[in-house]
């Protein structure tokens, strides 16, 4: 009984394809679609560190050899924990590394540029040091990481310790070997208090019993890769070592990330409302009874 109309033909489909994107974008949302994971190449100045953080008991004295509860002001595992965040927020194109030790070690982080993941497992170690001080598997799982990896940029171990153990000679030619083989570079931040001997200085009855440290350093130095030694004996000398590394190592970076997967039911849900709110928008204007 009345003439075509085709704007109201065209609002009438508009409304129904609306009706039919709103159940079709929610569908998906419900549905938790997502773009897979993707390997990006990045080119950057950086290098590759692994940070070997010491966790045994004797991390909890402070820099004048005081346990925590006997009037320590400067915990060197606190410390050492402030610096290194620092250290990690200022490198902005490193990939950095991080494994825990005492007498074994802990695999707490694979090579990432996520700065605040990284902070996050520096931060993660900050419960009470235990047992004692095994530098030899920290150091032959911290060289695993390099493992298989395309020889681009610095390899850089950065090893913060108060103390060292004896390491037995079979173990001293695997690590010298493995050294060799990733050539990595070793950087030992020596945590000291008046107690412990300098590396610089030979003991005057050196045993390596009694200053593991200062052959430990000897043994540094037999490698047969770029290392050095740095004495900290306060937290303003901590930071002045850690800022003497960070002007080291900055050589041309090759390296492939992994990105996770990105999940985007939200951009379904988006499209939904979109569609929805025109619906209601057209049921709004909706003329209920026409006037007499």
């Amino acid at each position: 009984m009345l003439p075509r109309d085709p704007l109201s033909t065209a609002v009438d489909r508009l409304l129904r394809l609306s009706a039919s994107a709103a159940a079709i974008g929610l569908s998906l949302g419900i549905a938790g679609p997502y773009f897979r994971e993707q390997w990006v190449d990045r080119v950057g100045t950086g290098a590759q560190i692994v940070l070997l953080l010491d966790r045994s008991s004797s991390m909890n004295e402070n820099f004048s050899g005081r346990y925590m509860g006997g009037g320590a002001q400067e915990v060197k595992g606190a410390v050492a924990r402030k610096i290194l965040s620092e250290f990690v927020a200022r490198r902005e194109h490193d990939l950095f590394a991080m494994i825990d030790f005492s007498a074994a070690p802990i695999y707490v982080m694979p090579f990432t540029q996520d700065r605040p993941a990284i902070l996050a497992a520096i931060n993660a170690a900050s419960g009470r040091g235990h047992g004692a001080t095994n530098i030899a598997p920290g150091l032959a799982m911290a060289l695993d990481f390099y493992d298989g990896k395309p020889f681009t940029g610095s390899r850089i171990v950065l090893l913060v310790s108060d103390g060292a153990a004896r390491i037995e000679e079979e173990t001293r030619d695997k690590l010298r070997q493995l050294f060799r083989e990733t050539q990595a570079t070793l950087y030992w931040i020596y945590l000291r208090n008046p107690r412990s001997g300098r590396l610089s200085e030979r003991p005057v009855n050196p045993g390596e019993s009694t200053t593991p440290e200062y052959f430990l350093h000897e043994y540094f130095q037999s490698l047969g890769v770029p290392y050095r030694a740095f004495e900290a004996e306060n937290p303003e000398a901590l930071q002045r070592a850690i800022t003497e590394v960070g002007q080291l190592e900055n050589l041309p970076l090759h390296y492939v990330e992994k990105l996770p997967r990105r999940d985007i039911s939200g951009s379904c849900y988006a499209v939904a409302l979109v569609f929805l709110a025109l619906l209601l928008g057209a049921k709004s204007l909706e003329v209920k009874s026409w006037p007499a």
